[in-house]
């Protein structure tokens, strides 16, 4: 094969090669914005007392690892003693491709009215909506208080 012609097939595996990467970057983009959009979410529901809605709007993994009753409990213990979000800032991510979907990691660190967190935040992704999958926070204040 002439060389010219494999230096035009090399370019044009690298050009395709570049467009996948691209598009994986916009989807990864939306991906973490769709995160970022649901723990927004999460933090006004929070703050509202709207234990409910978090618990019915999860995903059924999410219902499926903790009861109704044991969430309201458990949410409802993080407001009485962290009280209000304050400022919320993302510490890290990432983001999983899998035959059962997207799943993006966001962790973020929180100042409540009464003491600071580390949040740990799993979603499915489902178009561009964020669906809770896991939630963790550890704090000082939850222990102490």
């Amino acid at each position: 094969m002439p060389s010219a012609i494999v230096a035009r097939m090399e370019i044009a595996g690298v050009a395709a090669t570049l467009a996948i990467v691209l598009a994986g970057c916009a989807d990864t983009a939306r991906d973490i914005s769709s995160a970022r959009a649901g723990v927004t979410r999460f933090h006004q529901q929070l703050d509202a007392g709207k234990f409910d809605e978090i618990y019915n709007e999860a995903a059924p993994e999410f219902r499926s690892a903790t009861t109704h009753e044991d969430f309201l409990a458990f949410a409802g213990a993080v407001h009485r003693k962290l009280g209000a979000v304050r400022d919320a800032t993302q510490t890290n991510f990432s983001v999983n491709w899998t035959t059962s979907g997207t799943r993006v990691v966001v962790d973020y660190t929180t100042k409540f009215d009464q003491g600071d967190a580390v949040e740990h935040f799993t979603w499915k992704i489902d178009g561009d909506k964020a669906v809770l999958v896991g939630y963790n926070i550890n704090s000082k204040a939850l222990i102490i208080k």
